[in-house]
């Protein structure tokens, strides 16, 4: 019998952490060979609380709950209400490219009906960690409740998640008006009373955020390659700009991790002396960026920076932090000029991670010679941005969108 998995409904934080995880594979700069993404991800879900790897603008925000809403007071099955979604946000696609927007934006531009998430999917997590939808389940239940005659409500919960009374309608009353040419043409910027509900949302739901500390930073934009960007510590608390340094300091260290699996893997393949050269000379970027930063490495509270971690990720496993641990270790000594990479005792290191986590699929075993013809080598890697290259285009979707003059020309260009 083939394999397969499914869904309980009553798991829908899960299940969209699971999909969280399965979007991480289809983004090539966030593959995670050594098991630093729930470290990563709990600095990006703190930093950033409702974003996602393939979220990719603003609006999107609200794109979602109006076009959920054209039907809502239809009793229709369950199936029909998908299915028009669907088509409504195939037809989005098209209204987007039609709008002259920036297809690098548009979800779907190169698969058009052919894509596998819509939005619905990709925001729906978001939507409720905003506090934009009030319901608390997933999309299939919410559209099995209207199906059934039922107008799904807000629910509030005790702090084990246990729900207490219904307490008014699924969505935010203050929901911007959904514009006439949505199915026509429409842009992916905001309009400022679109922008406004945006911010206030993120300030009411997630106010302890370094996300809300942008959003209300009263600038038209932010320009910062990194989260740690010195431009970024005037508008965040210090207690926040303290988290962020630690979330700098791993992100740094744990850069050469897979550089170091990388060249691991390009040695037992034949034909990669470009890869591996090219490897060598990330490699070096590595130590550089670590040697430069030394007098704020040397002075890391590794304490303080595990007892932080604990906090955001409570279930983090031990052999995970393990891991992490000895590979910091590691990175010290490249802190200190030495050249790591070439330590069989750190190859091994990588090799035993690497097995730890795959069993039987690890490239590094000498006899899986299959798995190694089937992979690509990548010199680009970086360090961890903790989701800050997708966070900082909504960022600055919602500022422009308040810069820009209330009311100003057509509601939608």
């Amino acid at each position: 019998m083939p394999s397969s998995f499914s869904w309980l409904d009553f798991a829908e934080t899960e299940r969209q952490r699971a999909m969280q995880v399965i979007d991480l594979f289809r983004e090539t700069e966030t593959v995670d060979e050594l098991g630093f993404a729930p470290i990563r991800d709990a600095f990006a879900d703190h930093f950033f609380p409702g974003t996602s790897t393939i979220q990719t603008r603003a609006r999107y925000f609200l794109f979602v709950p109006w076009l959920i809403l054209q039907d809502e007071r239809r009793k229709l099955p369950a199936a029909e209400r998908t299915a028009k979604l669907r088509q409504r946000e195939t037809q989005l696609i098209h209204a987007l490219l039609a709008g002259g927007a920036d297809q690098s934006g548009v979800i779907g531009s190169q698969s058009l009906g052919r894509l596998k998430r819509m939005p619905s999917s990709v925001y729906w997590r978001g939507l409720r960690l905003w506090g934009i939808r009030r319901f608390d389940g997933s999309l299939e239940q919410y559209f099995r409740r209207l199906a059934k005659g039922e107008r799904p409500e807000a629910t509030l919960c005790t702090d084990d998640g246990e729900p207490l009374a219904d307490v008014g309608p699924a969505w935010d009353a203050d929901l911007p008006e959904r514009p006439a040419n949505l199915d026509e043409t429409v842009r992916l910027e905001l309009q400022a009373d679109e922008a406004e509900f945006l911010r206030d949302r993120i300030l009411t739901a997630q106010g302890r955020s370094v996300m809300a500390r942008l959003v209300d930073s009263g600038r038209p934009a932010i320009e910062a390659p990194h989260i740690w960007d010195p431009s970024i510590e005037p508008h965040v608390l210090r207690a926040q700009w303290s988290e962020i340094e630690h979330a700098r300091c791993f992100a740094l260290c744990a850069w050469g991790g897979p550089l170091v699996y990388e060249r691991c893997v390009a040695r037992m393949k034949t034909g990669t002396d470009e890869l591996l050269a090219a490897l060598e000379e990330r490699l070096v970027e590595w130590r550089e960026a670590l040697m430069s930063t030394r007098s704020a490495l040397l002075a890391w509270d590794h304490a303080t920076f595990w007892a932080l971690v604990r906090r955001l990720n409570p279930r983090l496993a031990t052999r995970t932090q393990d891991f992490a641990k000895r590979w910091i270790v590691v990175a010290m000594r490249a802190v200190a000029g030495e050249a790591v990479w070439q330590d069989p005792q750190v190859e091994a290191l990588v090799a035993a991670r690497e097995r730890q986590l795959k069993g039987g699929r690890a490239r590094l075993l000498p006899e899986n010679l299959r798995a190694r013809d089937r992979w690509v080598g990548n010199a680009g890697i970086g360090p961890l941005d903790y989701r800050w290259g997708r966070t900082s285009v909504i960022v600055n979707d919602i500022l422009q969108g308040l810069a820009s003059a209330s009311g100003a020309g057509a509601r939608d260009a």
